[in-house]
């Protein structure tokens, strides 16, 4: 009875050990069969409200001075360089900015923006043909300046659509928020929608697209250098690819000067006169 026990208790431990090695056999063919499961991707921990704030104080000068040049190409392929200087100067009575070429075949193409604080747009420049004054109020046309629209003088107006964050894009060499914006109704533009790109280590633009509608792409503006001057971002590089005219208008910056009270009169339309018939 007692070797028969002993046989017995030998068998079921036996049985044991088989049962437990195929249970573990088929948990590791289970877990080899199940395929990892991949993190969600990650969502920016910030509001659209903080992106813009950020990105506010980023270009948050008062005035500026700045001396560039750009090389136009046109859909023939043809093309041409010019230099100029732009002045800018904000306030609570809203934005001024002036644009004066340096070549004399140039100068009478210099113009005044002028933006009020509702975020309406004026352009000026003075005519030598017609010794007065030529206006325009019209942020549809595309004629104010290398075939760039008044509103993107006014770097986009992006005041005027409803954002969303769509993620964190590469936007040329830097990793940048991605926010998509649809024009808020009552607003005026020819652009019905618009991406802006905002770089994540700096909050300076990286890029925007311009839409007529929902997909049919007619502007691309690619950062490609930034640079910290004093406390502001600066583009030292950047491109605006008019793609409907198929136009491209590459800026460079050669100097720049920020918050250097700059006086009034310099917006002025005399002064404008006066630059225009040099």
């Amino acid at each position: 009875m007692i070797f028969f026990s002993s046989m017995f208790r030998a068998k079921i431990f036996a049985a044991s050990i088989i049962l437990i090695a195929a249970f573990l056999s088929a948990c590791d063919k289970e877990t080899t069969r199940q395929p990892e499961e991949k993190a969600p991707p990650a969502t920016p921990a910030i509001t659209v409200a903080e992106v813009f704030k950020r990105y506010r104080a980023a270009e948050g000068y008062q005035t500026s001075e700045v001396k560039s040049r750009a090389r136009i190409t046109e859909a023939d392929g043809s093309s041409q360089e010019v230099s100029m200087t732009v002045y800018r100067k904000r306030g609570q009575s809203g934005e001024q900015m002036l644009i004066e070429f340096a070549s004399p075949d140039q100068r009478d193409r210099s113009g005044l923006v002028l933006i009020s604080p509702q975020g309406e747009i004026e352009g000026l420049r003075y005519a030598q043909s017609s010794s007065s004054f030529v206006s325009t109020k019209n942020v549809m046309g595309e004629d104010s300046l290398f075939g760039m629209s008044l509103q993107e003088l006014a770097d986009g107006q992006p005041e005027k659509y409803e954002f969303k964050l769509a993620g964190i894009e590469q936007a040329g060499a830097r990793r940048s928020y991605k926010l998509d914006g649809r024009l808020k109704p009552g607003q005026e533009s020819k652009f019905q929608r618009l991406i802006v790109f905002l770089a994540e280590d700096s909050f300076a633009l990286a890029g925007a697209e311009f839409y007529f509608n929902e997909t049919e792409l007619a502007r691309r503006v690619t950062v490609d250098k930034l640079e910290k001057t004093g406390q502001y971002w600066t583009r030292m590089r950047w491109t605006v690819d008019n793609i409907a005219r198929q136009k491209k208008v590459e800026f460079e910056t050669l100097t720049v000067k920020y918050d250097q009270n700059l006086s009034d009169a310099i917006f002025s339309r005399e002064n404008l006169k006066k630059i225009s018939l040099r």
